[in-house]
């Protein structure tokens, strides 16, 4: 008998061809998630990258809230502080709103806030004190000792001394104890608000006595200021130009962009693709305390200024951002639909989610960045 070859059948090759084919179909499927997913992941990376670096100022910036402002100012002394203006999506709000007005203006308040008065409900924030100015002079200050000849600069022995080559734009505090109270009022030469940091300052701004505690603080490089400090406004806003990725309903209705704006001068985006800013100012007791202080006139008090440093204790943050781009295959988890996201004190309901996001909304995976921070000069 014949001894035949040996092989393999044409139905063991179709079931082997077969298996491979499910196979192959299964390992592109799952290599295809995990692209996704990593793709994904990338994003949101680089979401975070960019949001720490904006978050750190702003919480930089809430540190040095308070820092070099003056407690009284000089009887009769006007000054103008920001431009009445429209703010982009806050049609109830101007900058002008939070000047410390009055003749003489009110001592300035390290903190102002409007409540829900901006885009998507969020709130309003400025800050002001010397150290706002995101420039070597406005981190940087000194000691003035009295001198018969001249006045001099104590040495503080911090990396911050002012330097008497650099030209730099100061303001003078006299800081001291008066009555048993302690003052920080602000020195001036009549009208003039500032003076010129080099070898000699101007007699005005000199200590008279021996008793007298003089304080410099770097305002600006160099020039003129026409307030005695500097600040910032943060503040949300949809541009026109916003990222595609940013989660929206129409043009004008979605994620926005948060900022940070100097009185008068250009903003500076802080951070992207955020739906929520919310502030919170907590007093000794730890409770949320509100900060505006107007008399029943609904002007505010004269004494603002000090009931702020009497009473915040804590400020906190909350910003509700998205990381990474629409996920269609992601599903935002919503446990109960009145309560489908907590931005601090202001509770967003899954319809509100989507009369200002977007009926997709679930689609992008959202975080609540929280900054705290206990305020270090405001006494």
């Amino acid at each position: 008998m014949k001894k035949l070859d040996a092989g393999y059948s044409l139905v063991e090759l179709v079931v082997v061809i077969g298996i491979f084919s499910v196979v192959m179909s299964l390992i592109s499927v799952s290599f295809s998630r995990i692209a996704a997913s990593s793709g994904q992941t990338v994003k949101s990376v680089e979401t975070d990258i960019g949001g720490l670096i904006g978050l750190e100022l702003l919480r930089i910036d809430l540190e040095f809230a308070g820092f070099g402002l003056p407690w009284s100012l000089p009887s009769g002394l006007t000054y103008s502080e920001a431009e009445d203006k429209t703010i982009e999506d806050y049609p109830d709000t101007n900058p002008s709103l939070f000047n410390d007005d009055g003749v003489p203006p009110r001592p300035p308040r390290a903190f102002v806030k409007a409540q829900d008065k901006g885009f998507n409900g969020s709130d309003y924030l400025v800050l002001k004190g010397t150290a706002l100015g995101l420039t070597r002079t406005s981190r940087r200050w000194s000691y003035l000792n009295y001198s018969s000849t001249q006045t001099v600069v104590k040495n503080s022995k911090s990396e911050v001394e002012l330097s008497k080559e650099d030209h730099e734009t100061v303001i003078v505090i006299n800081s001291g104890v008066r009555g048993g109270q302690p003052v920080r009022e602000l020195v001036t030469n009549g009208s003039i608000i500032y003076a010129t940091f080099d070898t000699t300052l101007p007699e005005a701004f000199q200590p008279k006595s021996k008793q007298d505690s003089y304080l410099v603080y770097g305002v600006a490089d160099e020039g003129s200021i026409t307030f005695p400090f500097n600040r910032a406004d943060y503040y949300l806003a949809r541009p026109s130009d916003i990222s595609a990725n940013c989660a929206h309903k129409d043009t004008t209705h979605g994620a926005g962009t948060l900022y940070r704006r100097p009185v008068n001068k250009d903003r500076t985006p802080i951070l992207d693709c955020v739906a929520d800013f919310q502030v919170e100012f907590l007093n000794e007791s730890g409770t949320v305390t509100d900060i505006d202080f107007r008399d029943p006139s609904g002007n505010v008090r004269d004494d603002a200024a000090q009931q702020i440093r009497q009473t915040v204790k804590e400020v906190r943050v909350f910003i509700l951002a998205q990381q990474g781009k629409k996920d269609p295959g992601y599903s935002y988890p919503v446990s109960t639909p009145d309560r489908a996201l907590v931005v601090g004190d202001r509770v967003w309901t899954q319809s509100d989610l989507e009369s200002k996001l977007g009926g997709d909304w679930r689609h992008y995976r959202w975080k609540v960045f929280t900054i705290a921070v206990q305020p270090k000069n405001l006494n």
